[in-house]
């Protein structure tokens, strides 16, 4: 009868183009969400398998351990998480899925009239799950632009192999060396992903802080914030400095040490 009730009570919402998310081949689970840190319900690991039920590759180490493909292209990867949405009378959960970009591609919602916490978050959990369709993976947008024409060729034929196959011997030793800085109040890891380009990432999030290209000046980069926002990067003393905007229009300088 409950599970009856339940159904009853079910509500599910899919974003528009929200049937994008079958485009992707990889989804970031966190270990914990946020809204369930204690994660005593075991909602993540119940979230890996059903997805792995719907042949979709599960994620969940830090950025600094994905395999090369995707540090090089962290936009192959959607990013899921787990907001408690529960009122008095239900147990509901949302289920989001956003792209490297941090916006929401697919969003799906399951509410349960079960009142045991755990049982009833697994219920809602489960009935969000139901109009998520299994992974058709396509071909997603490169992060990383080679600019050898060499390389660009190789791209056009075999887009996926091409930036490991067509780097010199020195790139695969390259983008696995990671260096610790830190900003005085986070920590980063920075990540060579090419020879004109790295990025800094929190072991906290699968989307990197910063993304820094070469320019024609030694030690002067461009600068992709998380958030989309372009700036300018350079080193100081053996430090990575960033000019970050401020909403007067001016721009303040954060310095990022080694540790």
């Amino acid at each position: 009868m409950k599970k009856i009730i339940s159904l009853l009570f079910f509500f599910s919402l899919s974003m528009l183009f929200g049937q994008n998310i079958t485009d992707y081949e990889y989804i970031y689970v966190p270990k914990k969400f946020k809204d369930f840190e204690a994660n005593e319900y075991n909602l993540n690991t119940l979230l890996k398998k059903s997805l792995e039920a719907k042949i979709y590759k599960v994620i969940q180490d830090d950025i600094v351990n994905w395999p090369l493909e995707l540090r090089q292209n962290p936009c192959k990867v959607l990013n899921a998480d787990l907001l408690n949405d529960s009122n008095m009378f239900r147990n509901r959960v949302k289920l989001q899925f956003s792209n490297c970009e941090k916006n929401v591609i697919f969003e799906t919602k399951g509410s349960s009239m079960i009142k045991d916490f755990e049982l009833g978050y697994q219920d809602a959990m489960n009935i969000s799950l139901k109009n998520l369709q299994n992974s058709q993976p396509k071909e997603i947008e490169v992060l990383v632009k080679p600019t050898e024409k060499t390389v660009v060729e190789t791209v056009v034929e075999k887009p996926v192999q091409a930036v490991v196959a067509s780097s010199n011997s020195a790139t695969p030793e390259v983008a696995k060396k990671a260096e610790s800085y830190s900003n005085g109040a986070m920590s980063f890891q920075k990540i060579q992903i090419s020879k004109d380009q790295f990025i800094l990432v929190s072991s906290s999030s699968s989307v990197p802080f910063a993304t820094f290209k070469n320019t024609t000046k030694s030690d002067v980069y461009r600068v992709t914030l998380e958030n989309g926002t372009s700036t300018l990067g350079y080193t100081e003393n053996g430090n990575l400095v960033i000019e970050i905007p401020t909403s007067d229009g001016n721009y303040k300088k954060e310095v990022f040490t080694t540790r």
